[in-house]
C-alpha cells in the first residue's frame, strides 16, 4: 500500500513538473476533468482508510480517527469529522456511492449530498426504493452540483414513492416546526450606547407574522423620505416600527408577568413630581434613562406606576397586613433588587418570587425591607433543610451543603 502511495507521488511530481500556460485548450480541459476525477479517486481511497482507522486513534489515545487526524495533520476539526461520518455511510451502506466516489464519478461533496440524501430517508423507505433512490441520485449527479443534490434530496422519497408524499408532508412539517421550537431563542443585549441588540432565531411562522405586522407600521413603499431628501434605508423603517408596535400593545390584554399585569415603571424624585416631569432623569423598567417627554406618551398607551422618592430613595412598607406582598411591593423590590440575590445568579427580576426574609410564620412583616428577589431555584433551596444560608455584607445570600 505504501509503495502505491509513492508511485502515486512520484506521478503528482511528474504532473507538477511541466508549465501549464504552453499546454493546447483542449489537452487543458481534459486534464482539468480529469484532476476533478483523481481527486475523487484519491478521497475515495482516504474515506476508506479513515473508516477502519479505529486502531490508529486507539494506539495514540484519541477519541477517534478524525480526532487524532485533525491534530496530527493540523486539519480543521469539523471538516475531519465530516469526513468521517461520510467514510462511515459509504463503508456501512451506501456501496453503489462508494464505488462511484472511487470512480471519479461523482466529487466528494457529490458523494456526502447523496449519502446525507438518502441517510435522512432512510426510514421512509423500503430497501429496494433506497436502491432505486441511490440509483437515481447517481444519476443526477451528472447534471447537478451538490447544492442541486441536496435540493432534490429534500424531496427523493416523494420522487421514489409518491403515493405516500402527503403523509410525508405532514410528517416532515410537523418535525420542522418541533426542530423550530427547540432552536428558537430571542436575546437583548444593551450596547452601553442607548441602543440595544437584538438577536435570535425564530421560527418561519413567528418570523412572517412578525414581519408583516412591521411592515404594516414602516409602510416601506409608502414611507418619505427624511427632510434633507435622503430615503430613509428599510432596516431604519423597521427598528422604528418596532417602537411603534410596542406603542400601541394594549397592556390590559397582556398576560401577567412577574406575579401582576405588564407595567412600566417610571421612578422619580419629588422634586420632579412637583415640576409635572418637567425635567429629565427618569428610569423605564428600573434603570434605563427615558426622557419626560418620552414617559409622557408612554403615558399615553401603557399602565404607568409611579414610583415616588424621597432624598435617600425611600418607598413606604405595608407592614403586616398581608402574607403575600402587594403588586406595588413586588414592584418596589423588584426595582431595588434587579434580580436574583443569591449569590452568583443573575436571573432577572421577572423572573424571580419574594422571599420573606424573616419568615411570616415566624412574624416576620410583608414589607418591601423584609422582601428580597430569588428565583426559583433559589427560592427551593432556601426552604431546603439541606442547606445553610447566610446573608452577605452586600444584602446577597450565600448558599451552602450542610455536613
Amino acid at each position: 500500500m505504501t509503495d502505491s502511495l509513492s508511485s502515486v507521488c512520484a506521478a503528482i511530481d511528474e504532473l507538477a513538473g511541466f508549465e501549464p500556460l504552453y499546454v493546447p485548450m483542449p489537452q487543458k480541459r481534459e486534464l482539468l476533468r480529469g484532476l476533478v476525477a483523481a481527486e475523487a479517486r484519491l478521497a475515495a481511497v482516504r474515506l476508506a482508510v479513515l473508516a477502519t482507522a479505529g486502531d490508529v486513534a486507539d494506539d495514540a489515545g484519541a477519541k477517534d480517527p478524525a480526532s487524532w487526524l485533525s491534530h496530527d495533520q493540523n486539519l480543521d476539526k469539523r471538516e475531519a469529522r465530516a469526513d468521517q461520518a461520510l467514510a462511515k455511510l459509504l463503508a456501512e451502506r451506501w456501496h453503489a456511492v462508494a464505488a462511484a466516489l472511487g470512480a471519479g464519478e461523482v466529487t466528494l461533496e457529490q458523494a456526502r449530498a447523496i449519502a446525507n440524501a438518502l441517510d435522512e430517508v432512510r426510514d421512509e423507505l423500503s430497501a429496494a426504493q433506497l436502491v432505486e433512490a441511490e440509483r437515481t441520485l447517481l444519476t443526477e449527479a451528472k447534471r447537478l452540483d451538490p447544492a442541486g443534490l441536496r435540493k432534490l434530496g429534500r424531496h427523493l422519497a416523494d420522487v421514489v414513492d409518491p403515493d405516500s408524499a402527503e403523509e410525508r408532508e405532514a410528517k416532515r412539517l410537523a418535525d420542522e416546526e418541533k426542530h423550530a421550537a427547540e432552536k428558537a431563542k430571542f436575546s437583548l443585549r444593551p450596547q452601553g450606547d442607548g441602543t440595544t441588540r437584538i438577536s435570535g432565531r425564530l421560527p418561519d411562522a413567528v418570523a412572517k407574522r412578525l414581519k408583516r405586522y412591521l411592515e404594516a407600521f414602516a409602510q416601506p413603499r409608502k414611507q418619505a423620505a427624511e427632510s434633507d431628501g435622503r430615503r430613509v434605508p428599510y432596516a431604519t423603517l423597521m427598528a422604528r416600527a418596532m417602537g411603534d408596535l410596542l406603542e400601541r400593545v394594549d397592556p390590559g390584554r397582556l398576560p401577567d408577568h412577574g406575579g401582576d399585569a405588564t407595567t412600566v415603571v417610571v421612578t422619580i424624585t419629588l422634586d420632579q413630581l412637583r415640576t409635572e416631569l418637567a425635567s429629565g432623569g427618569l428610569g423605564y423598567d428600573a434603570d434605563t434613562p427615558i426622557t419626560a417627554a418620552t414617559a409622557r406618551r408612554l403615558a399615553c398607551n401603557a399602565t404607568i406606576i409611579p414610583m415616588v422618592l424621597g432624598a435617600a430613595g425611600q418607598v413606604l412598607d405595608v407592614g403586616r397586613a398581608s402574607r403575600l406582598h402587594t403588586p406595588v411591593q413586588r414592584k418596589v423590590i423588584r426595582l431595588r433588587d434587579k434580580k436574583c440575590r443569591a449569590a452568583g445568579c443573575d436571573a432577572s427580576a421577572e423572573w424571580c418570587e419574594v422571599h420573606h426574609l424573616v419568615e411570616w410564620s415566624q412574624g416576620g412583616k410583608t414589607t418591601v425591607k423584609n422582601g428580597i428577589l430569588l428565583c426559583c431555584h433559589h427560592h427551593h433551596r432556601i426552604h431546603d433543610p439541606a442547606y445553610h444560608h447566610e446573608r452577605q455584607p452586600d444584602g446577597d445570600i450565600r448558599f451552602s451543603k450542610k455536613k
